[in-house]
């Protein structure tokens, strides 16, 4: 399961239990954030309906107008959640891409040039090639990331390491940036797929990085 469809499901019911979802979950914290969020404003959608605001005189009704004014305001608020977390899959992206590398704290420590071969595995596993030096990656892995296999890199560059995720199965329009969890980043578009660049200073130099990326990347036929 994917986490669009994940937050599609949890979207249209909060409530929602099933063996797929479960299992998406315990390895996605963004997801089981937002289904926090989202079971929390179901319940306050509920006691909102089930319990009107107390009427100014004893044998007062309510007006009917009144009542579809209040299911129709709770249930605005529940579509602007829907449209925040799964309308805009750039934003999305990016909470999943800094849930992903907060969950690997250890690759930010790499500092030893790593084999050759290890790197063009990480790549080739997930149908990439990337024309850069290897002497300046000390960090390749190939990782499982919304439904596909992606390499995740450690770049040192000139102001200190880069992380790098390739992600070929994620388009984005536009160059995106964000800061979240101590850290800043860059996701560019490249080719059929895209690019996110982070780091855990205040970002300088990433678009720099990205750039050459863009022009490196090179997809490959298949990939898993």
């Amino acid at each position: 399961m994917t986490c669009d469809e994940a937050r599609l499901l949890l979207g249209a019911e909060p409530g929602f239990s099933g063996t797929g979802l479960e299992e998406h979950l315990q390895g996605c914290p963004a997801c089981s954030h937002f289904r926090a969020e989202m079971r929390t404003l179901d319940a306050t959608i509920r006691r909102a309906l089930e319990r009107p605001p107390p009427l100014a005189h004893a044998d007062a009704r309510p007006a009917p107008w009144r009542q579809w004014a209040l299911a129709a305001s709770v249930v605005l608020a529940m579509l602007a959640v829907v449209a925040l977390w799964v309308l805009r899959p750039s934003d999305s992206l990016a909470r999943d891409v800094i849930a992903h590398v907060q969950g690997e704290p250890e690759s930010w420590l790499a500092t030893q040039q790593i084999d050759a071969r290890e790197i063009g595995s990480a790549l080739q596993r997930a149908g990439v090639e990337l024309n850069i030096t290897s002497d300046k990656i000390t960090y390749a892995q190939s990782c499982w990331l919304r439904g596909h296999y992606v390499p995740h890199l450690i770049v040192q560059t000139a102001r200190g390491p880069a992380t790098v995720l390739i992600l070929r199965h994620e388009q984005v329009d536009a160059r995106r940036t964000f800061h979240e969890a101590g850290m800043s980043g860059v996701i560019v578009p490249a080719g059929r797929g895209s690019i996110a660049v982070l780091s855990k200073d205040n970002g300088g130099g990433l678009d720099e990085l990205a750039a050459q990326l863009q022009r490196d990347v090179r997809w490959l036929p298949a990939a898993y």
